[in-house]
Order: C-alpha cells, then structure tokens, then sequence
C-alpha cells in the first residue's frame, strides 16, 4: 500500500511539475494573436478532415499510391478526381487558415470579423506576389509555347505559406485597428447601412496594408518562404550525420509548434540532399552492396519511423483513453486515426489541437528530436537495414520500415520502440492537459447553472 502511494505521490510531484512549466505556456495561448491563430486552425479543420479522407482513399485506388498497383483497382478512373478534393483542400489549406485566422484576430481586436479576414486575405495575396506568371501550354514536339494569357502559381498556398499566413495577420489587423483607433477612416452618415459603412470604413486601413505588403513582396522582393528557406540552409547543409539530422528534427517540431508545417520548410532544403540519397542507396543496392554497407542512412522516409509515431501516434492513444472523462475527443479522434495510420497528421496537429499547446509542447519536441536521434543510430549500427526502397510518404510506419529496407525486422521494432517512447514522454503531460481540460469543462457547467438561476429568478 506505501508503495503505491509513493508511486502515486511521486507521479503527482511529476504532473505538478508539469503544470508550473505548462501554466505559463497555456497563458501564452490565450494572447489574441496565438488564441486567434489556434481558433483559425481550429476552424479550418473540417476542410482538411476532408481532404485527408479523400487522400486516403485515393492512396488506396491509384497505381503508386501505396502499392505499385492499385489496391482498389476499380476505383482508378477516379483516382485523379480523388486526388483534387485533396489538392483543393489540403493543398491550399494556408488560404482557408487565413481567412479564418483573420476574421478570429479581428474578433479579438473588436474589429468586424468580414473586414478582418477579407484584409488578411489580401494582405496574403500582396505578400506572395509581385508579378503574374505567363502561361505555356505544351506541344506534341515536347516543346512549350505561350498562351498570351496569366495567372500566379499557388505554390506557398499550402502549408509552407503558414508563416506569410500569420505574418499578413499580424500585419493586416494592426493596421487596421491602429487606424480605426485614430480615426483614420472614411465615416458615414448613421442613417448608412452597417455593411457599407463598415465596408467605406476598411478603404484607407487596406490602402496602407497594400503600401505595407506590396513593399515587403514587389518594391523589396522578400518572398517570404524562400528566405526562411535561405536561413535553414546553412543549418540543415548537405551533411548526412546524427547530428544534422537530429537538428532537423528538432527545427521541424519546433516549426510545428509555433503553428508552421515543420515538415514542408525544413524539407525544402533537406529534399534536394535526401532525394539524391535515396538514388545512391538504390544504385549501390542494385550494383551488389549490402544493405549495411549502403553510403547514407538519412534517406527522405526515415523520419517517418519515428516522428509521428512516437507523438501523433500516442497521442491519438491518450485521446482515447481520455474520451469519457472528456467526450469531445472521441469523435476527434475517431476521424484523425486513419489518415494519421498513412502518416496524414494535420488533422490531429490543427484539430486538438497541438500546435501552439502550451501543455504538450516540451513533449512534442522532446520526443521527436530524441526518437528521431535515436532511429538514425539504430540505422547507423546496422540494427535497421538502410533505405534503398524509395516507397510512398504515406505508407503506414511499421510497412515502410520492413519494405523500404529489404525486409528488415528492425525497422519494424524501432517503430514500437518509439511509440513505447513518446507514450512515457507524454503520460505527465497528457494528464496536466485533462485535468486543465477538466477545469475548463466545470468551470464551463458552472457558468451555464449560474445563468440559468438567474434567468429563472428573471422569470
């Protein structure tokens, strides 16, 4: 029975710990820049719950999708037709975030939620563009020749537009709550409708938010992601050691946190080394070199063994396991468990949510910089065979371990290790998060009796 006790009175000197580290954290969130960016993503989560199910099903129905031939081979006709809703959804998710988040951070300033998103929006426009980009259609001789016609390219309206995303925000509200707070704006008579008022109103704040952004993007050319890109270079330089590659991992959670596609901004610069890796191995493989003795171990799949399964994957579990105490997170989970099977993780990230959790934070980094460290020693030492297979993103973690290095058990075990890793890690994190959301859900209750009484006494 002491035992007991003491273990039980040593894990709540853990979870106490946790939560003075946490408190502070938790009260970064309720800043309205970062309360307004989580209720952005927050909002935008129905859009990419959608295009994780179609992802998935569209894995399961296109030649390469998971298997060299389709698994649902009925169903490839549509498998280009599946793959838009996710490009049109997923794809481009930075545009819904935006308007979400700006129409959240203007809530919080006092500010009409219409006019703050649509001026985000623009803002996000303004900072992506500084020209329209002539369009070619090709010929049958494998040449290309102008259409006389433009459009712009939607390359960072995904989740490397996240950081322009926030930035337009930050940039767009305070304009335009500056300027409404010193009465820098067109007034109209009362006797004008609100809409059109409000909309004569946003005329002078988005003239200086276009001043503001078009500066930054055309008159500067400063294109946003690419000069976080430039800076990660030398960081994340062509260097296939632990070191590097723990480094990576640790940027990418840490990216993730603060609400950017950690994946997306580290691996524009990793990929270009990781891709020419991964052909290496194969050449080396197909020449006669053993799997041990192949030249890298850091191959563009093998974060997939450890990120999200010692973090998503968890999770997920402690989302279950928490569900009757807090009955929100059961059907959340529900939806989030088969695209983060297929390593589909914005769903989970975006809808708890993770990013920018000031109680899950610590874990979520610690554990993906040390699994991620950990996987790339194992296969360093030879207890997983290195990757020579070049297999899909999206292949469930303990399938890609075994096939993408020639059938090594190894890959599989380090996938539950892992996991039994970030399930440790994340255990006195977790339970500070459910008893805070405990708290949240009472206090909540309370304030709903409260409001009740007095409506009755009213009656």
């Amino acid at each position: 029975m002491s035992e007991s006790n003491e273990k039980m009175s040593l894990m709540d000197r853990i979870t106490g710990s946790v939560e003075k580290i946490a408190g502070p954290m938790a009260a970064f969130g309720q800043i309205p820049f970062v309360k307004a960016l989580v209720n952005g993503m927050v909002a935008a989560l129905p859009v990419t719950m959608v295009g994780s199910i179609f992802l998935v099903i569209y894995l399961f129905c296109s030649d390469g999708g998971l298997t060299e031939k389709a698994l649902l081979s009925f169903m490839t006709p549509y498998a280009d037709s599946l793959a838009l809703v996710n490009s049109l959804s997923m794809g481009i998710m930075a545009i819904y975030i935006v308007v979400a988040f700006g129409a959240e951070y203007a809530y919080e300033k006092g500010i009409n939620k219409t006019t703050g998103a649509v001026g985000t929006l623009f803002a996000f426009i303004l900072l992506n563009y500084n020209q329209m980009t002539p369009l070619a259609r090709a010929l049958e001789d494998g040449t290309a020749e102008l259409t006389g016609e433009s459009g712009i390219a939607t390359t960072y309206w995904g989740g490397a537009g996240l950081i322009t995303a926030m930035i337009a925000g930050a940039v767009a509200i305070n304009i335009i709550n500056l300027c409404y707070k010193k009465n820098i704006v067109i007034k109209m008579p009362s006797s004008v409708p609100p809409a059109i008022s409000d909309s004569f109103s946003a005329i002078i704040p988005y003239f200086f938010i276009t001043i503001v952004c078009w500066g930054i993007r055309t008159l500067a050319g400063i294109n946003i992601p690419e000069l976080i890109g430039n800076m990660l270079l030398p960081v994340l330089s062509a260097a296939d050691n632990v070191v590097i590659f723990t480094m990576q991992q640790f940027l990418s959670a840490l990216l993730w946190m603060c609400g950017l596609h950690g994946d997306n901004i580290t691996g524009a610069v990793t990929n270009v080394f990781t891709n020419q890796w991964i052909l290496d191995n194969n050449a080396a493989f197909m020449a006669g070199t053993g799997v041990a003795s192949l030249p890298h171990v850091w191959t563009p799949n093998l974060c997939r063994l450890s990120q999200w399964v010692s973090t998503c994957w968890p999770l997920l579990f402690y989302m279950f396991r928490s569900s009757k105490k807090l009955p929100y997170l059961k059907p959340l989970a529900t939806i989030a468990l088969p695209p983060a099977i297929f390593c589909i993780v914005e769903p989970i990230m975006f809808g708890l949510p993770v990013v920018l959790n000031g109680f899950l934070l610590i874990p979520f980094i610690l554990t993906h910089t040390i699994c991620g460290a950990l996987t790339y020693f194992l296969t360093d030492i030879g207890f997983i065979g290195k990757m020579y297979m070049n297999l899909s993103w999206a292949t469930p973690s303990p399938i890609l371990g075994f096939l993408g290095t020639g059938g090594s058990v190894g890959g599989i075990l380090v996938v539950a290790i892992n996991f039994a890793i970030g399930l440790v890690i994340f255990y006195p994190f977790w339970k500070a998060f459910e008893k805070s959301e405990l708290q949240k859900m009472n206090d909540e209750a309370a304030e709903e009796e409260k409001e009740k009484a007095l409506a009755n006494q009213g009656a």
